[in-house]
């Protein structure tokens, strides 16, 4: 077994009494320490925890940097996509497997976000700049739903992962889409 070279310190003890380290032979009493470096690296486990520490931290930055900047990002949950989108224009809802899937969509009037979350965490996402693509479709006058819309809008209501607040505010509007057209 072969070890790396040691240095030689001297611990040194003055006139006065007190200890010096110091790579000199002694003046005066004291005696010679083998000083070796450390014999590897960091223990596994303390570097691991110290990366994941710093993982966390950034991941942070990110959040809060995605939040004040009033955009998506792969990772969030629902409420935090809530704060930082605000409310979504369309969400489409599925439940296939028992597993909630939406498409969330957010149309702004320079750009339009989907946003695809699974069990309440965004998955990935797709913007588009430019008008959104509901402000192209709609003509001069105001067009009534189709009954497939309506029924979308049902479903998208109905939604489990969304508030009290939230399926209040969908289904008022699904009694406008509903009312279309017979005024």
């Amino acid at each position: 077994m072969t070890f790396p070279p040691a240095w030689a310190i001297n611990k040194c003890t003055g006139a006065d009494g007190k200890v010096v380290f110091q790579d000199l032979p002694c003046a005066g009493r004291g005696e010679k320490i083998e000083v070796r470096p450390a014999s590897g690296y960091a223990d596994e486990q303390n570097a691991q925890d110290a990366k994941a520490v710093v993982q966390k931290l950034q991941a942070d930055n990110q959040m809060a940097e995605a939040i004040r900047t009033h955009e998506p990002l792969v990772g969030m949950t629902r409420a935090q996509l809530r704060e930082a989108m605000g409310m979504p224009t369309k969400v489409n809802a599925n439940n296939y497997g028992g597993v909630q899937d939406e498409q969330v969509i957010y149309e702004r009037p320079n750009e339009t976000w989907y946003v695809y979350t699974r069990a309440g965490v965004v998955t990935s996402i797709q913007h588009r700049p430019g008008p959104s693509t509901g402000a192209r479709t709609r003509g001069p006058e105001r067009r009534c739903p189709t009954q497939h819309e309506i029924k979308d809008a049902i479903t998208s209501a109905s939604s489990i992962a969304l508030s009290v607040e939230e399926k209040e505010a969908r289904w008022r509007v699904i009694r406008e889409m509903q009312v279309c057209g017979r005024q």
